[in-house]
């Protein structure tokens, strides 16, 4: 993973993780050959990948008192920045975002690379408040983050979109309200965040 972006600190998350991949239903379709790292990392950011959040999201079922956040990030001038710079420069921007958003969660969290331009977030054990406060504070410091692009100054932009589960809520429809935010926060312009609460679910 590129500069170890999962520090010791997360080592044990992140075995019971792989574990999780492993014992999928979709390790049947894996290469004899291939590694579980191969398969479930993304190579530019060293964070999961779509593969590897999906395997970990099959596994998420409600649990009576304890709910979990999945929060959508997308890094809204990535193809601006692409557009302006390059495409090295705005995988450098995905980058900073990717080493941003690692560090400044909580051991018990997971954060993977979800598209193009969008970062995932499961956040353990926290309500929606909570996780709107979470969701301020990551895009405010990615939004201070100054790039230096070919002797130019580039402010990251990022929009949130947040869904929250329920006792009797899956995963894939917790992902699909997040998604639903995401789109509702982006179709207001840049730097918003919008949750559950602003989609008819």
């Amino acid at each position: 993973m590129r500069n170890k972006i999962y520090s010791e600190r997360r080592r044990r998350l992140h075995t019971f993780f792989k574990n999780v991949i492993k014992n999928s239903f979709v390790s049947d379709l894996l290469h004899k050959n291939q590694s579980v790292e191969t398969v479930s990392i993304d190579p530019l950011t060293g964070l999961y990948n779509q593969f590897g959040i999906n395997s970990y999201l099959k596994e998420l079922h409600p649990q009576a008192g304890i709910d979990y956040a999945i929060v959508l990030l997308s890094v809204d001038n990535f193809k601006e920045i692409q557009h302006n710079f390059g495409l090295k420069s705005a995988d450098q921007a995905l980058i900073t975002v990717a080493s941003m958003l690692s560090n400044r969660i909580r051991d018990t969290d997971l954060v993977g690379r979800y598209g193009d331009n969008e970062f995932i977030l499961i956040l353990s054990d926290i309500n929606l408040d909570n996780a709107n406060n979470v969701a301020k504070r990551l895009t405010a410091q990615i939004q201070q983050k100054e790039l230096r692009i070919n002797a130019k100054s580039v402010m990251l932009q990022a929009s949130c979109g947040i869904s929250v589960s329920k006792e009797n809520t899956f995963s894939d429809k917790v992902l699909q309200y997040a998604d639903q935010a995401l789109f509702v926060a982006k179709s207001h312009g840049f730097n918003q965040i919008r949750d559950q609460s602003s989609i008819s679910t």
